[in-house]
């Protein structure tokens, strides 16, 4: 009996054994799927985060960080891969956080900055930045207006003139150089009244680059007024690449300073600042006249006038037409009603 026993009681428990394993071949599936969900979400995450960064930069011109024609990523690639270390900043706080811009850093070589996007800087703006840098080698300006140059107190005038040829050449020599350089012409050309100063691609009246000779408390100024050799539409063409790089590629670091228009205060200068005061006031009186020639030729609406209609229009097809709107907006109420008035109307009539 008790051998008995013992055999049914081994072939009832003999079964849970494989409950282990069984479990285990479940759960390893589930952990290998969740790894494989969490890896795919995190890729998507890093992809969406990656394509929101560049199409942030995408339309800002000669933006480091902007692949599009317009932008200058490519220039800002090859500095980086031939040893220069680019700093990208795109507020006014992040160039007062950048780290300190010497001179001289362990390397023994110098620091650049360059300003695109200049018409976001106002005057206190452009003046803070000045302050800030004036430990760079160089500072190297794109494209600044007549406003700008006036503001930081530049020996330097801007002046608008269209290169007759498709190239236009360096003819001078300045560090990162040389005579022979060509580049694509720009719009703007510039002229300088100062001492020291160098001129280079110069055409017409002016020239599309401009250095001021360092002096204390600021770095060599260059002003360059042909955007165009930083784009990456046009950076392959002539020695566009070449004259950029060698440009901005004078020291070991690049620091590039792309202005933000919300770092301008409500009370600072702009260059929105140059319309003439005139023309709020001038504005004001045009509205003002063309208030007052409303109010002088304006015509007040008489007393209504009856007048016949050009045709004759059947009572019978008022009512059927009144009817098919009753229907059609299935208003049965009102139209009970009206039956109920017209019908007391009818009958007091016939009954006198």
């Amino acid at each position: 009996m008790t051998l008995d026993v013992w055999e049914r009681t081994k072939s009832r428990t003999t079964p849970a054994g494989p409950t282990e394993p069984s479990a285990r071949k479940v759960v390893r599936p589930k952990l290998f799927w969740t790894l494989v969900g969490g890896i795919v979400v995190a890729l998507v995450v890093a992809a969406v985060w990656t394509a929101v960064s560049n199409a942030a930069y995408r339309g800002v011109p000669m933006d480091p960080g902007n692949p599009g024609g317009e932008g200058a990523q490519a220039l800002a690639r090859v500095l980086d891969d031939h040893g220069v270390a680019v700093t990208v900043t795109r507020d006014q706080q992040a160039l007062l956080d950048a780290a300190a811009l010497d001179t001289t850093n362990r390397n023994g070589t110098g620091t650049t900055v360059v300003v695109t996007g200049t018409d976001a800087l106002s005057a206190q703006n452009a003046r803070t930045m000045l302050d800030r840098v004036r430990g760079a080698d160089r500072l190297v300006l794109v494209e600044p207006s007549r406003f700008l140059l006036s503001a930081l107190g530049l020996a330097a005038d801007s002046t608008k003139d269209l290169s007759p040829a498709d190239a236009v050449t360096a003819n001078c020599t300045l560090g990162g150089l040389s005579p022979s350089d060509t580049i694509s012409p720009g719009d703007l050309t510039y002229t300088a009244h100062g001492p020291g100063a160098v001129t280079c691609f110069g055409f017409g009246d002016g020239f599309q680059l401009v250095a001021l000779p360092a002096q204390p408390g600021r770095p060599e100024v260059v002003v360059l007024g042909d955007g165009q050799i930083l784009r990456n539409s046009q950076i392959g063409r002539l020695d566009n690449a070449g004259v950029a790089v060698r440009l901005l590629g004078q020291g070991s670091r690049l620091v590039w300073y792309v202005p933000s228009p919300l770092d301008i205060a409500s009370t600072d200068t702009t260059p929105t600042s140059e319309v003439p005061r005139a023309v709020g006031p001038l504005v004001l009186l045009a509205l003002l006249a063309l208030v007052a020639l409303m109010v002088w030729r304006g015509r007040r609406f008489g007393p209504l006038v009856n007048e016949p209609l050009p045709v004759v229009v059947k009572a019978i097809e008022t009512t059927q037409s009144r009817g098919r709107l009753y229907r059609k907006a299935r208003d049965t109420d009102r139209a009970a009603e009206v039956l109920r008035a017209r019908a007391t109307r009818r009958l007091a009539s016939y009954l006198g």
